[in-house]
């Protein structure tokens, strides 16, 4: 079985030379790792508007597929969001 230090350094695969993810992973644990580090740039106890949260995705990703990472950073738990989409915020999660 993997260990996560080993899925870690399997997740920097996905990452260019200026730490952006270059593709979305197909494989869970990947997921979840590649979306932590782009919560990682949200501050805890602040709220975001989704302008807000796009911009850190943008500088996250080597992408365009914004709305899927937003999506699933709330899918997922990283991220909270009021439904109207108006406020979203970095959830705390057990590891």
């Amino acid at each position: 079985m993997e260990t996560r230090e080993q899925r870690e350094k399997r997740a920097d695969g996905f990452y260019d030379g200026e730490g952006r993810l270059l593709r979305y992973p197909r494989k869970k644990l990947l997921r979840e790792i590649v979306l932590a580090r782009i919560a990682e740039r949200l501050e805890y106890g602040r709220d975001y508007t989704e302008r807000e949260v796009n911009g850190i995705i943008r500088g996250s990703i080597a992408f365009s597929d914004i709305e899927l990472i937003r999506r699933e950073l709330c899918n997922q738990h990283f991220v909270g969001r009021l439904r109207d989409g108006s406020k979203y915020w970095r959830e705390e999660r057990e590891e």
